[in-house]
């Protein structure tokens, strides 16, 4: 399945997030790589600067049953506790297009 993550950041963060930004999200999602059932994980920075649009996703490749390991991951809580004040919105979307949910 995969785990999607958008999110928009505040305005102050939104307008120019620099790629060292968007790098230490990046190497901070490598390492949910090493739990069981995830397969990979990829940062994408929104290409078009529109206020509708979110700025960020990430894509998590994992079996189903990895959900709850990576709940409880470092890299989840780190991501909440250490990104989640830069956070205005965010939208999580599961899918699995394998099999219906």
């Amino acid at each position: 399945m995969k785990h999607c993550i958008l999110v928009k950041f505040i305005p102050e963060i939104s307008k120019k997030i620099e790629n060292s930004f968007i790098e230490q999200i990046r190497e901070l999602f490598d390492s949910a790589t090493e739990i069981n059932g995830i397969h990979y994980v990829k940062v994408y920075k929104c290409c078009v600067n529109r206020e509708n649009r979110a700025d960020l996703m990430i894509e998590i490749d994992m079996d189903r049953d990895a959900l709850e390991d990576y709940d409880a991951s470092d890299a989840h809580l780190i991501w909440k506790r250490e990104y989640s004040r830069f956070i205005d919105e965010k939208t999580i979307f599961d899918y699995d297009d394998t099999r219906p949910c």
